[in-house]
């Protein structure tokens, strides 16, 4: 997994979480890039697991970042 610039945080890193944005309603087995729920990608999700704490806590900056934009998946 490639490391994600800092640089870009919209939110302080020590106040993001290595939690899982998972809330349970999945859709890349829909064949979605990105999950419409917790808007990590297919990578992400399926190597959440083998992730270190500060991987994890960068994609959830990155979450972060795209929901305070106002970013939404687009349906296809």
């Amino acid at each position: 997994m490639r490391a994600m610039s800092r640089s870009h945080s919209l939110f302080p890193s020590s106040e993001v979480t290595s939690d899982s944005p998972c809330i349970g309603h999945c859709t890349t087995v829909l064949g979605d890039n990105v999950c419409r729920s917790c808007l990590r990608t297919f990578d992400e999700i399926t190597h959440w697991v083998e992730m270190s704490e500060d991987e994890r806590r960068q994609v959830n900056q990155r979450i972060f970042n795209l929901q305070t934009t106002g970013f939404r998946p687009t349906l296809e």
